[in-house]
């Protein structure tokens, strides 16, 4: 009897957890936003210092709200729209460093989204000496 017993609450545990992990994950997609960059690479050589390249960020939002874009970008660290009508904006950089954009709430600061645009310097193309033996006949 103790076995069926503890087989019951042990399932009954399991129908628990599947419930809340259901209602929970509902929740989470509710009032969901969604940031986008293109392109989100910059690819430069080694040679180069900077990453020039133009940006497109769009958004959509849940509610139709103002919203500000803040990013570690010094030359456009904040911008705010004027219109609930706006859902894109094109910026050009110049840097050397990831560059990571943040789409806030207007009136209450709050988080929504965020994306990173990605630098990434290529490698030095690898040389390959070919060693050969003075012996060698091939």
């Amino acid at each position: 009897m103790f076995l069926k017993e503890h087989k019951v609450y042990h399932l009954f545990g399991i129908l628990i957890l599947i419930i809340s992990a259901f209602f929970a994950k509902a929740d989470t997609l509710i009032g969901q936003a969604q940031l986008s960059a293109t392109p989100r690479l910059c690819l430069i050589d080694a040679n180069d210092s900077l990453c020039e390249i133009d940006i497109e960020l769009n958004w959509q939002v849940e509610n139709e709200q103002l919203v500000c874009i803040q990013s570690n970008y010094q030359p456009i660290a904040r911008w705010c729209s004027d219109s609930t009508d706006e859902h894109s904006l094109q910026i050009s950089v110049s840097t050397n460093e990831d560059i990571h954009f943040v789409l806030i709430n207007k009136s209450n600061n709050n988080e929504l989204a965020e994306v990173i645009l990605k630098v990434t310097k290529t490698s030095e193309p690898k040389i390959r000496r070919r060693y050969r033996n003075p012996w060698s006949l091939f």
